[in-house]
């Protein structure tokens, strides 16, 4: 299984640092991990599985967006 939680960390580390940077965010990561924990979703849905984690980065991602885009 693919640690999502490394990967909303490591999208957050490079939000953060072009943001203080003076660098443009990258929109084009952020909707790219918000489609990869949408599909984690469905096929843990799909699988009967809980999906309170993945909702739970699933906001963070979009916090991550509406506050630095």
């Amino acid at each position: 299984m693919e640690d999502y939680n490394r990967l909303v960390i490591d999208l957050y580390k490079r939000c953060f640092t072009d943001y203080i940077n003076g660098s443009p965010v990258d929109a084009d990561a952020i909707q790219e991990v918000q489609r990869v924990l949408n599909f984690a979703i469905d096929k843990a849905k799909i699988g009967n599985e809980p999906t309170d984690t993945l909702e739970a980065l699933k906001k963070d991602v979009g916090y991550l967006k509406y506050d630095l885009l």
